[in-house]
């Protein structure tokens, strides 16, 4: 088994890395003194990206949690919600809460859609 472990490392090892869009750590919290948040996404591409972004309200952050309404539209917002990307370049993102000034815990989920501008261009067409 273990004859064959390192030529697999071999082989695996001359794989150049992936390239995609990073959005940084999975999980960010905002602190109940705070109402603004910001990500720094990067697209580590060769080629310019469309990214939209989507937010949705949680019941929970574990695996059963289910998607709920906000209790007001503009609870939590982000700018900008879309945006074209060149290749290697980087944006901050920002968040800012609006929504009741308490000490329940609230869960988001932030939803990134990305496309390679080629791909968004050849869709357009197609309309």
């Amino acid at each position: 088994m273990k004859k064959h472990l390192l030529p697999l490392a071999l082989l695996f090892s001359g794989i150049p890395p992936a390239q995609a869009l990073d959005v940084g750590d999975i999980s960010s919290f905002m602190n109940s003194d705070s109402s603004t948040l910001s990500k720094t996404i990067k697209n580590s591409t060769d080629s310019g990206r469309l990214i939209n972004i989507r937010l949705e309200r949680l019941s929970s952050p574990l695996d059963d949690g289910q998607v709920i309404s906000m209790d007001k539209p503009d609870e939590l917002l982000l700018t900008p919600a879309s945006l074209l990307l060149p290749a290697q370049a980087s944006e901050v993102i920002r968040f800012f809460y609006k929504g009741p000034a308490d000490e329940k815990e609230r869960y988001y989920r932030i939803v990134w859609f990305d496309q390679a501008l080629s791909d968004a261009q050849r869709d357009n067409a197609n309309r």
